[in-house]
């Protein structure tokens, strides 16, 4: 018997676009030539689709754009990932994992029914993906082509709730600790939060330009930028981190150079990662529940699946400010 793999073959496509042509997927454009060569393939071997049978759970696809290494190192991703996994454990929809590196990407989107894209993609990739699989959520970006379907946290309103609060404290020295997420094709991306901390600053007469630090998103590059922080002069009244791996790192270099928190310098993170309670002292930091966060891509993916065609959305999610006491 013939198998979509062999009709793509035959045919010149794509085995999602040969899948998505069979089951009448509305939203794909094929040249009426190429609709003819897979109608043709189908004929000449005799290809027979497959029901689907009920009892068979609808199969949803979770594209890491980083390394098992980088979820491991932190948890924010793997948390996204867990609420995903919980939710589809629940509705019973079978989840294949890829990474972004895997060579055979490509060819898994033609044997699942949606994908959930989790991290940083180009806008070319955006659209190859939704033009392979036609139910398609991006997780922890935004877009602004509003025919994404994507879910984000509102990091403009959390940057600005932070930071008002720094100033009600009469902090005026703020340093900004932050990082850039990499692909192993050494594609940057920065932190979209660095632009809005240096248009703000300004507007609420910080002084920050000797404090600003951007390494990586880990506790080791928090330690290194933590370092050279302890050795200004003067020395910040507060820093905020643009995670809590890096507010961990930040916190042990200072207490390396005697300077307590947050008697002498008053310290914030970013994301409310369990670790951040048993530091000493504790920090607070901005919670992103990145777990729910995951749970409503997922969601979302089932709606997209329900329902044959679904209008884009563009999810922002609020965060709020867990308080122990770090920010003096």
């Amino acid at each position: 018997m013939a198998t979509l793999k062999e009709v793509a073959a035959l045919a010149g496509v794509s085995q999602a676009a040969v899948s998505r042509f069979l089951n009448n997927d509305p939203r794909l454009s094929l040249p009426d030539s190429t609709r003819q060569r897979i109608l043709d393939a189908v004929n000449e071997l005799g290809y027979v689709k497959k029901a689907r049978k009920n009892k068979d759970p609808r199969r949803i696809g979770i594209l890491h754009w980083y390394s098992l290494e980088q979820e491991l190192a932190d948890p924010y991703y793997l948390s996204i990932r867990s609420g995903i996994e919980e939710y589809c454990a629940r509705e019973q929809l079978q989840i294949i994992r890829m990474f972004k590196a895997d060579a055979n990407i490509r060819e898994v989107f033609g044997t699942i029914d949606g994908l959930i894209c989790l991290g940083k993609f180009s806008h070319d990739e955006m659209v190859e993906f939704t033009s392979q699989c036609p139910s398609v959520v991006f997780v922890d970006m935004s877009s602004t082509d509003p025919s994404f379907t994507t879910i984000s946290f509102d990091f403009d309103g959390a940057m600005k709730d932070i930071m008002d609060r720094i100033a009600e404290k009469g902090h005026k020295r703020v340093a900004f600790v932050t990082g850039t997420e990499s692909l192993k094709d050494e594609t940057e991306y920065p932190d979209p939060r660095l632009s809005f901390f240096r248009s703000y600053a300004k507007q609420l007469g910080f002084e920050y330009e000797p404090y600003l630090m951007t390494g990586r998103f880990s506790r080791e590059s928090g330690y290194e930028m933590g370092l050279q922080l302890a050795l200004k002069d003067p020395l910040p009244t507060c820093i905020l981190c643009a995670s809590d791996p890096i507010a961990i790192g930040v916190c042990a270099a200072l207490g390396s150079h005697d300077i307590r928190i947050p008697d002498d310098v008053s310290l914030v993170g970013f994301d409310d990662i369990e670790d951040v309670r048993y530091t000493n002292p504790p920090l607070s930091s901005v919670r992103l529940d990145s777990f729910t966060m995951g749970q409503y891509a997922a969601v979302l993916m089932k709606m997209m699946l329900d329902n044959p065609h679904p209008l884009p959305a563009a999810i922002k999610l609020p965060c709020s400010f867990s308080d122990r006491g770090s920010l003096a």
